[in-house]
Order: C-alpha cells, then structure tokens, then sequence
C-alpha cells in the first residue's frame, strides 16, 4: 500500500468516524496551553480504545498512564453505569488537570485518578481483582512489568491494550532502552501463553492481548 493511499485511508475513517467532539478538543487544547506533552492518543486510536471497551463488556478498567485525561474520557464513556476506571499518572501537575477535565466531561462520577508510579500504585489494586481491561500508556520501559500485572489480575476473556506498540519505528531499529523495552514488549505479548494478541495497525499501533487461560 502506497503512503498516500495508507493517508487517505486514515482521514477517511477519521472523518467517518473518529469525529473530536467540543469536550475532546477542549482537552487537546488544555494540553497544549498548560504544556504538558501534547502526546495523547489521535481521534482513530480513541475512537478504538473505546470501541474495545465496549466490546469487552468491561466494568472495571485499570489505566496506566492519564495524562490530561484524553484516554480516560473516552475509556469512561464506554462504561456502563454502575463502571469505575482507576487511572494512575505518576505526575502530581497531570493528575490534576487530569482531575480537572473528567470534572468537565461530566465523568467524575466514574474515574479515580490515583497518583503515583505504576509500579507502586498496581500492587493495592490486586486485592480487589480481576478487572476486565487495562490499557497501558505510560513509561515503556516496564511495559512488560505492566503486562506481567494484567496477566494477574485480568480476567479470563479481559484484555490488555497498549499504546505505541509500533513506536514511532523505532522497533525496527532499537537504539535506546526505550526502544528494547517496546521490542521486548510485543514479542513478550506475542508469546504469553496466556493471551490471544496482535497488533492493530491503527496510529503508533494499538497492541491488543485477550487473556485464555
């Protein structure tokens, strides 16, 4: 497939059905004015990240990564009623704001924003497993620690999603320990006995893992 027509095929699933509307394009906004990296997911990642939700009927999500909220308000919105997303970011600042825009997507009712590291914050949460999705897009270097924890306290048919699984290609040339964390990471989900992966290739690609056993 040429660039050009790969191009034309992603504007036209974005204006079909990826469509910002006034509350995400206010975050996307917010994120660049309070210069925080403006890194959150494209409208076609977010629009499948919540896409998955939904089909993973899942009521109880577990977050790594919040940054200004982007993910989690579309996480959020998939949800039923009665569903929770506890989101870690290891940033004091980005909690905040992060706290600040699910206030105003109408979602606060639903989102806990806990702060701190990943790895610290994960362990409190086992007692209350299995969740039924997590999705991970946070440091790159424990994202197999992040899958290890999924792996644990996911239940059977849950599933695990990850952002930048293509990353940026730096996969196909590892230079820093980022990029051997990433490589590592999906051949590590590629070959976990207990997950069906693959790799969509939607934005940086969004790695995908349904947990079978």
């Amino acid at each position: 497939m040429s660039q050009s027509l790969s191009q034309r095929y992603h504007d036209y699933v974005g204006e079909l059905f990826a469509r910002e509307d006034a509350t995400l394009r206010y975050v996307r906004q917010q994120t660049a004015v309070r210069g925080l990296p403006q890194i959150s997911l494209e409208p076609n990642e977010a629009k499948l990240l919540q896409l998955l939700v939904r089909l993973s009927g899942a009521v109880r999500v577990v977050e790594v990564g919040t940054l200004a909220g982007y993910s989690g308000i579309c996480i959020a919105r998939a949800l039923p009623e009665q569903g929770q997303l506890i989101t870690i970011e290891v940033s004091s600042v980005h909690a905040e704001v992060a706290r600040a825009h699910f206030e105003y997507a109408g979602l606060a009712n639903k989102v806990k924003v806990l702060q701190g590291a990943g790895l610290q914050v994960l362990p409190s949460l086992a007692k209350d497993a299995p969740y039924d999705l997590m999705f991970i897009d946070a440091d790159k270097g424990n994202y197999h620690n992040y899958l290890a924890w999924a792996a644990d306290n996911l239940r059977v048919g849950g599933a695990v999603v990850a952002d930048n699984a293509f990353w940026g290609g730096r996969i196909f040339d590892p230079k820093t320990e980022d990029d051997q964390a990433m490589v590592a990471f999906n051949r590590t989900l590629a070959d976990h006995p207990q997950f069906d992966s693959a790799i969509i290739e939607v934005g940086d690609g969004i790695a995908l893992g349904v947990k079978t056993s």
